[in-house]
């Protein structure tokens, strides 16, 4: 691009394209979003976290949260209007940051191209590479993720424009929302911020400085927040990429920076920050928090995560050669850039395409490979050359790409200490980046070949073949993914109707739920699952709700929370043997006086698939649910007459007569007993499983009055077999679900 070329407007037709292209992109991402549920469950964490403040205030004094008070304070205004805090409302918002960041990437993209099809790929693949907002419904990673991909567009739309006074309020504003948010993430916009500022300040003195500055930060941060883990070789290794990426990517922005910003733009950031944290912080504390709560529960308390809690990040071998390596380029580009400029563009621009490409082809191998790590473990030493600057490229532009730049440098921190979906949420510019500075990079080059190849229909075409092709593919892998939607089966739980999961997983999670209304009156879960909390309205012990309670809750709220359990017999638990042994394998086995407390004084009443439901020792129940097989052994039943007994409980009468039930076993086909090949008993029961009254009889299709237990008699010999654990399908006459439950493994 020239120093005054400007991008085309879209025509009506382009418009029209990209607008179909991101509707059905976010029917996919709802699709994927709502057939997902993870073991973990962040989620049912965060929305009793949310709940609860929005009913009874008390943020980190009462609520517990790792996290800032802009969330809660956002959520409490929607409950304050008759929105619900559900799976729904949750995940629907969750969508809405999703499809509105991979809008954002595309938008960001087309400031440089109008290229439909290298938009459309862009939006595809910011779409992929979120894939984990999946698994971390209403988590606060999907705002953040949100606010910095409108930070990078919006800023570079001011800075391009030449109203820096607007980036800088958009900048204070956005910096400090991700502050509110999550602390360290606000720091890490915090040093782009300051840097940019620097880098582009309108006096020579401080301009003349500032690379120095500006490394000198770049170097100390990653030291500085990851000192606590710095005795690990990942840590050391991450510690050192972003320093030495840190280093090159301000050299690089150096070299085309002039004085764009001044002591006016401090001021209106300041304003704009203070102004968010003003509102924010004034409604948390007035219900309920105080001064010393906000200090430990924003700054103290993070502060001391990485300890409590760590993952490992798998760095690619060789990782600190190469980054030194680009370090050693990048310098020697920004010292030989007025004796070789020529030779260096054209080095930076090949190696600007051969880097997109690699990313392309990592996106199209979704979902076999994840996106992310590989974006996490090369983007960093390869950012620099994204940020210098090609003679001849639009100086507005090129410093409206630094911003970017920086942005994504910094919030490629919010990795550390836990590299899961942090990795997505703080690397998710690296899609439209990629595009900007390859389209550039092409452009560049173009100018330059020989006159004979210069608008060469074959290259063009075959340039757009090739990324139509890798946009089609990623598209299709996500849509695949998608598919697996309507063939799940609804959870058909309070709040979570829309959430459709393997009908194993659904009927669990039924029975799981259905027997903690009938025998809880607080429950509680290890690790934390709260999403049974809100499905079920049986109260956790305290408000101090955190799915790793085990490492992050102090002893003295740990005591209160065993103090509950004492007091109600029938509190239950839900635990999770296989995460626990998941954390043990990792180093990060649960300790501490309530998880002894918890093993010593509750044993299993039932389990399926590594999950068990948890009741006081020594107490029975009848579950919910839960059937039994009985059989007669072969030589004790009559010729001809029925030999095996399901028998099971329902809590709530079904909405539609029962007509058939289904066993989900071997093979594709169920095993179906219906009027033809069963008798049917029902007993009535009470709310708690116990029979009240004898066994009657019922007719096919029959529908129990309210709590029952249903028998059903039938010659196994005429079936094949049964498999312990079986899902169990209770269906009317049309066919439709009308219920769940498993056999007991």
């Amino acid at each position: 691009m020239s120093e005054t070329a400007a991008p085309p407007v879209s025509s009506w037709r382009e418009t029209l394209v990209l607008a179909i292209a991101a509707a059905a992109l976010t029917v996919a991402a709802a699709m994927v979003l709502f057939s997902t549920f993870m073991f973990y469950d962040d989620e049912g964490y965060v929305l009793h976290s949310l709940k609860d403040f929005a009913e009874h205030g008390g943020l980190y004094r009462e609520v517990y949260t790792q996290y800032g008070p802009l969330p809660f304070v956002l959520h409490s205004a929607l409950h304050a209007v008759g929105v619900p805090l559900t799976h729904l409302t949750g995940r629907l918002l969750t969508l809405g940051a999703w499809a509105g960041t991979a809008i954002a990437c595309l938008l960001l993209a087309g400031t440089i191209t109008r290229s439909v099809i290298v938009r459309v790929a862009v939006l595809a693949a910011a779409f992929v590479y979120l894939w984990v907002m999946a698994s971390e419904p209403s988590h606060p990673g999907g705002f953040i993720v949100l606010v910095t991909a409108l930070l990078a567009l919006l800023g570079y739309r001011a800075i391009a424009g030449g109203a820096v006074a607007r980036w800088a309020l958009l900048a204070g504003a956005g910096t400090a929302a991700l502050l509110l948010t999550k602390i360290n993430v606000g720091v890490f916009a915090a040093f782009s911020v300051v840097a940019w500022w620097l880098l582009h300040h309108e006096r020579d003195g401080l301009r003349k400085w500032a690379p120095l500055l500006v490394s000198a930060a770049g170097v100390v941060l990653p030291f500085g927040l990851m000192r606590p883990l710095l005795g690990t070789a990942w840590v050391q290794d991450y510690a050192l990429v972003f320093a030495t990426s840190a280093v090159a990517v301000t050299l690089a922005i150096a070299a085309g920076a002039t004085g764009r910003s001044g002591w006016r733009d401090v001021g209106l950031g300041i304003a704009a920050a203070g102004a968010l944290a003003l509102i924010t912080l004034g409604v948390v504390v007035a219900r309920g928090t105080s001064p010393a709560d906000l200090l430990e529960g924003m700054l103290l308390g993070p502060l001391r995560q990485p300890v409590n809690f760590n993952l490992r990040f798998l760095w690619p071998p060789g990782i600190a050669i190469i980054s030194v390596g680009s370090l050693a380029l990048g310098v020697a580009a920004w010292a030989l850039r007025a004796r070789a400029a020529a030779a260096i563009d054209t080095a930076v621009a090949i190696f600007r395409l051969v880097a997109a490409a690699a990313l392309a082809v990592t996106l199209a191998l979704y979902p076999s490979v994840n996106p992310g790590y590989h974006a996490l473990g090369f983007a960093l030493p390869c950012l620099w050359a994204f940020a210098w600057r090609l003679e001849g490229e639009s100086r507005p532009h090129t410093q409206a790409r630094a911003w970017a730049t920086l942005l994504l440098l910094g919030q490629s921190l919010h990795a550390f200490p836990v590299p899961g979906s942090q990795i997505a949420w703080g690397t998710v510019l690296v899609v439209p980046l990629a595009a900007m500075g390859a389209w550039e990079a092409a452009v560049w080059l173009g100018r330059r070949l020989p006159p004979a190849w210069r608008g060469s229909r074959a290259l063009m075409v075959g340039g757009r073949l090739a990324i139509a092709l890798v946009a089609g593919k990623t598209a299709w892998e996500f849509a695949r993914v998608a598919g697996r939607y309507p063939g799940g089966q609804s959870m058909g739980l309070p709040g979570a109707e829309a959430i459709r999961l393997p009908d194993g997983t659904a009927a669990l999670f039924r029975a799981l739920a259905h027997n903690a209304v009938a025998h809880a009156d607080r429950l509680f879960s290890l690790p934390g699952t709260f999403s049974f909390n809100l499905w079920t309205g049986v109260p956790p012990p305290t408000r101090a709700n955190v799915t790793h309670w085990f490492s992050l809750l102090n002893a003295e709220r740990q005591q209160a929370i065993i103090r509950e359990l004492e007091a109600h017999p029938r509190a239950c638990v839900i635990v999770y043997p296989g995460h626990v042994k998941f954390l043990a394998d990792r180093g990060l086995a649960p300790k501490g006086p309530l998880y002894d407390y918890v093993q010593a004084n509750y044993e299993a009443a039932f389990g399926f698939d590594d999950v068990e439901f948890h009741v006081r020792r020594g107490r029975k129940i009848a579950p919910f649910l839960v059937a039994e097989l009985l059989t007669l052994a072969s030589d004790a039943a009559p010729a001809g007459a029925e030999s095996s007994l399901l028998r099971f409980a329902l809590l709530t009468p079904p909405a539609q007569p029962i007509a058939r039930l289904e066993i989900l076993s071997h093979g594709p086909d169920p095993i179906v007993l219906d009027a033809k090949n069963a008798r049917l008993e029902i007993t009535p029961a009470s709310v708690r499983g116990e029979a009240t009254a004898p066994a009657r009889p019922a007719a096919w299709p029959a529908q129990p009055g309210g709590p029952a237990i249903l028998s059903v008699f039938f010659r196994r010999e005429q079936l094949p077999p049964i498999a312990p654990g079986a899902t169990l399908v209770l269906r009317d006459a049309a066919g439709r679900e009308v219920c769940l439950a498993r056999l007991a493994p």
